[in-house]
């Protein structure tokens, strides 16, 4: 086994916090390495930039011909198909802890075991060492900053790795120095009774090396009791003074700890924690006590660990915002869910929320009563269904088992939530100062994920509006809905919408969006736009104030704000006597955002598109600086410009005189050829695609001549007036309309070769 390089090391549930370290350090050590999960995750990905292979699912086709060993680990069934597989091919198969045994036992091992506070003990030791210098290979069931994951491959001559008890494994461990932080009533599936758990333990103990050393929790009797008769060298850690280290003048508060360490008699001087709890304290000695043993500086010790905040999901703080603070912590016993609400009891909060998910059906059967004393302290409890991991359920074991408990014993408020729909009820649940605790070691960490997600999203938007509030004296409104903004009725919230005074407030807002790298969209009347039904994240801008709608006329010369109605100015034109514009009769929209896509009406002989009658005009950049861009500046196209990068302020249109009587007449006649082709009584936005260049057909007809007019998906329909034109019909959905936008598409380039370009812009 490890022996031949050229074989590949097949890992059947790659994906575990175990099994994935175990196949890192393999591929760090030029091992090919390849296996399998129903889920690949960050950490499969690590393995993947290494080289190796990772299959999604479990099937005998994952037993690559280059192959020579696989591993499995006990949550691995018999009858998996790579396992069979691996057995026809005579392939060796080995437990997950033969083969760390086999990169362990070959250094100076230092290993952690215990019912609780393996990992981060583990974490510290390995951080411990890693800071002072030593380049250790650390194999941890947990993910630590700072070596980006859960395992490393160090030079140096020391292995620090976490000793899984639950199975027994552990005894293939042959340690240097070993770590007992406690042990409890765990594992019964597996060990039947407590005097069989402690005699695990003790065997454990006796594998450490001759010359080496076992540090073990003082306070603990069940580790006394196991240790009774033990010949080698021990060392002793704990709160009370007979421990051969203990802590005194502790200090918890908030996400800290502090004490002053007393060493066979002599105070060492004050450790200082990045991470809170009574039990890290004793996590902390226990790696002080290692870091002493080999030879390693007390004060270097201390420094070394002073920043270690924790490892992934040891009362992890994933999000801080609205006032609302979430922890997630991978605790599912009951004594590790009692010390993280001891933990939540230092922190300044009104609520406590608490999430759990029960682990196992064992677990859970023959810890019930144990669980219904430990979540005292919660003011609201949120309970799921049991996650099983690779158990079956039991008759007369569920969730029920948890909630029945803890309602005799005086928490009231208790909830049994679907697990997807648990993020949902907390966030409408929730108030300011309230902290959030997710529990468990199932997938509850979705639910963290979730609430990570929705909490900061909402924390940043009530930092983006309080900022905007600050700087702009216009109108803001948060979660402004776009679909009343677009002629498509289509479109969910803006993050903020704003309404500036002026072009200095303007300048405020695109300041403060470039600083802090926020999307901006200005918007018009919204008649091109097709927005997305989760809405826009960051600005949405429009022009309405009075010192974006002037308009004063100097002869032929009309100057006119951005934000002035289209067909408003049309009509005043018409009015007035000024020829030039008529043609753009019936478009709605703003006159910037008509200037922007260079709109038009192809019925008029001479003025065709907006642009042919542009002078100059006045614009912003997205750093607030105003400039005038003369004709020559300015390029228009089909439905384009170069404008994309400022905001238009004002525009200078040069028309000509013409008599008003026959302007109307014109704009009336216009009117009505559209009114005949086009469809102005239901919600669009207007032609969807351009008209392909240099092609005989239009848009509307290629899509014509295909015969998809009157096609629906979900809400929307293309017109069976103008099949240009996707129609909202009933409550149409973005996604309904892009799935008919992709589908002329695809159609149309199959039929004709032709790659249609949108004309509605897509937000």
């Amino acid at each position: 086994m490890l022996r031949n390089k050229n074989k590949r090391t097949h890992f059947v549930g790659i994906g575990g916090i175990g099994m994935s370290g175990i196949a890192f350090i393999l591929s760090e050590m030029g091992y090919k390495v390849s296996g399998s999960d129903l889920e690949p995750n960050g950490l499969t990905g690590k393995i993947e930039d290494n080289g190796g292979v990772v299959f999604k699912g479990h099937a005998s086709s994952n037993i690559l011909d280059d192959v020579g060993l696989l591993v499995y680990s006990s949550s691995v069934s018999s009858d998996n198909p790579e396992i069979v597989e691996a057995a026809k091919r005579r392939i060796p198969v080995v437990h997950r802890s033969e083969v760390l045994g086999r990169i362990f036992n070959r250094k100076e091992g230092i290993a952690v075991t215990g019912t609780h506070g393996k990992t981060t003990t583990t974490s510290l030791i390995s951080v411990l060492l890693e800071n002072c210098g030593l380049d250790p290979t650390a194999v941890i069931g947990g993910e630590v900053k700072i070596f980006h994951g859960n395992a490393k491959l160090g030079r140096g001559p020391h292995v620090v790795a976490e000793a899984d008890e639950s199975d027994g494994s552990f005894l293939r461990l042959k340690p240097r120095f070993a770590v007992i932080t406690n042990i409890e009533p765990e594992h019964l599936d597996h060990y039947k009774t407590m005097g069989c758990v402690k005699a695990s333990y003790r065997a454990f103990a006796d594998n450490i090396k001759r010359g080496g050393t076992l540090f073990y929790n003082n306070d603990d009797l069940n580790i006394k009791e196991a240790l009774k008769g033990f010949r080698l060298k021990k060392e002793s850690f704990g709160f009370s003074s007979s421990s051969d280290m203990y802590a005194a003048s502790i200090k918890i508060g908030g996400f800290k700890a502090s004490f002053d360490c007393i060493y066979k008699g002599a105070n060492l001087g004050r450790v200082e924690l990045s991470i809170p709890g009574r039990h890290n304290v004793l996590n902390a000695m226990a790696a002080i006590l290692v870091g002493l043993s080999l030879g390693l500086d007390f004060k270097k010790i201390a420094a070394a660990i002073k920043y270690f905040a924790g490892a992934k999901r040891r009362f992890h703080l994933r999000a801080e915002a609205g006032g609302v603070t979430l922890i997630d912590d991978y605790a599912h016993h009951p004594t590790e869910i009692k010390a993280v609400l001891d933990v939540c009891a230092n922190c300044e909060k009104k609520r406590l929320i608490v999430i759990f998910q029960p682990h196992r059906y064992t677990r859970t059967k023959f810890l019930a009563e144990e669980f219904g004393r430990c979540f005292n302290g919660a003011d609201k409890l949120i309970l799921t269904d049991i996650y099983a991991a690779s158990e079956r359920p039991i008759r007369g074991v569920s969730v029920r088992s948890i909630y029945d408990r803890v309602r005799a014993n005086g928490v009231k408020d208790v909830k049994v939530i679907e697990r997807d729909k648990i993020a949902g009820h907390v966030m409408d649940l929730k108030k300011r100062g309230d902290m959030v605790v997710v529990l468990g070691a199932g997938d509850i960490n979705k639910v963290a994920d979730d609430l990570s997600s929705r909490l900061n999203e909402e924390g940043a938007r009530e930092d983006l509006i309080s900022g905007l509030r600050r700087i702009t004296r216009g109108k803001i409104r948060v979660g402004e809905g776009l679909s009343s903004h677009t002629s498509f009725k289509i479109g969910g919230p803006a993050e903020a919408w704003v309404e500036p005074c002026d072009t200095n407030d303007l300048k405020r807002v695109l300041a403060y969006a470039k600083a802090g790298s926020v999307p901006v969209f200005i918007i018009g009347n919204g008649t091109n736009i097709l927005a997305n039904d989760s809405g826009f994240k960051g600005i949405v801008i429009r022009l309405t104030s009075p010192a974006f709608q002037r308009l004063e006329v100097k002869g032929s010369k009309i100057l006119v704000g951005a934000g002035y109605s289209l067909p408003r100015l049309v009509r005043f034109c018409c009015v007035s006597g000024l020829s030039g514009i008529e043609s753009l009769v019936g478009i709605p929209g703003t006159v910037g955002g008509a200037i922007y896509m260079n709109a038009g009406g192809s019925a008029n002989p001479i003025y065709k598109n907006i642009g042919d009658i542009i002078r100059s005009l006045k614009v912003m950049d997205y750093y607030g600086k105003i400039k005038t861009m003369s004709r020559k500046d300015i390029i228009f196209s089909y439905r384009d410009s170069n404008l994309g990068s400022y905001v238009i302020l004002e525009a200078e249109l040069g028309l000509e005189q013409g008599s008003s009587a026959l302007l109307i007449s014109t704009c009336s006649k216009f009117l009505a050829i559209k009114r005949e082709k086009q469809v102005l009584d239901m919600p669009s936005a207007g032609c969807v695609f351009k008209n392909p260049k240099d092609f005989q057909f239009t848009c509307g007809q290629l899509i014509d001549t295909l015969g998809l007019k009157g096609m629906r998906m979900g809400g929307a329909r293309i017109s069976e007036k103008h099949a240009n034109f996707i129609i909202n019909e009933k409550g149409a959905k973005s996604s309904d309309v892009l799935n008919l936008i992709n589908f002329i598409r695809d159609k149309v380039r199959e039929n004709y070769n032709v790659d249609l370009e949108l004309e509605v812009k897509i937000i």
